[in-house]
């Protein structure tokens, strides 16, 4: 009786709504989750994803679940929902022309570092891909890149596994290059994150990895975030839409090693 009651009270339209915002926050759900969530049966939940299927907006289905298709990384939706979306999406793009075919490549959680792989995916670049977000490793593998996904306890909001059984399996690898995100660059303290379980997996990534690569956006220079991730010494390259005068002295007094007209993948002197 109490589910009924609850699909009283939502309009078809008002429930179409509330399944695809929860199914941006989650990726994908099965339909007795959203069923159970709404108060409702399957068959209503199904055929409302038909009704917003009619609608334009596209849907991936698999095994009794759903998720949305996110092809369009420059769609307004996207735009609104990660800040500084534009300055991300340009050290994205960048960087697919920067890493070489063949190569594997690490990546931890975050927007920019989310936004890095989808842009791979998109380019079909072949390449391997090692991570410790789920999020990512969903994304690439319904893409049907090479991913191997790292093991562990799972934190939000970044989805990344983390703790012990994460740094071991992570310890016992070899990556080509990693890309890492950050939350405050600073060029004394370096590279920095709120979460120390994020700046373990960091340090592990970089002694497994032959280069390192931050890629980060303008809003981050000049803060500090509690934990250090890496310190200058241990980063080969900075990804970037725009640098500071403070970083300069950090970055190699040569030609950027990458540059489009909205960001630039700078050496730096390690």
């Amino acid at each position: 009786m109490a589910s009924n009651s609850i699909e009283t009270k939502l309009d078809g339209k008002s429930r179409q709504e509330g399944i695809i915002a929860l199914l941006d926050r989650h990726s994908v759900l099965t339909i007795s989750a959203l069923a159970d969530q709404f108060g409702c049966t399957p068959a209503t939940i199904r055929r409302d994803l038909i009704r917003i299927a009619e609608e334009g907006v596209r849907l991936e289905h698999y095994h009794g679940s759903v998720g949305l298709v996110r092809e369009d990384l420059g769609s307004q939706f996207e735009a609104q929902r990660i800040s500084h979306f534009e300055a991300k999406e340009a050290i994205a793009q960048l960087l697919v022309d920067f890493i070489p075919n063949d190569m594997t490549i690490g990546l931890n959680g975050g927007t920019t570092t989310l936004l890095i792989g989808r842009a791979l995916a998109k380019a079909h670049k072949p390449v391997r891909v090692v991570t410790n977000a789920v999020n990512i490793a969903y994304e690439l593998s319904m893409k049907d890149m090479d991913v191997v996904i790292v093991g562990g306890a799972v934190r939000r909001p970044n989805f990344e596994s983390t703790g012990q059984l994460a740094l071991r399996t992570l310890s016992g690898m070899h990556v080509d290059l990693t890309i890492l995100g950050a939350e405050g660059v600073d060029s004394q303290f370096g590279f920095s994150t709120t979460a120390e379980d994020e700046a373990a997996v960091a340090r592990v990534f970089r002694d497994c990895s032959d280069a390192i690569v931050m890629a980060v956006d303008k809003s981050k220079l000049g803060k500090k975030a509690l934990f250090r991730l890496l310190g200058w010494d241990d980063v080969n390259y900075v990804a970037v839409d725009w640098v500071n005068s403070a970083l300069l002295q950090y970055l190699a007094d040569v030609e950027v090693a990458q540059k489009s007209s909205a960001a630039q993948v700078w050496r730096t002197k390690r």
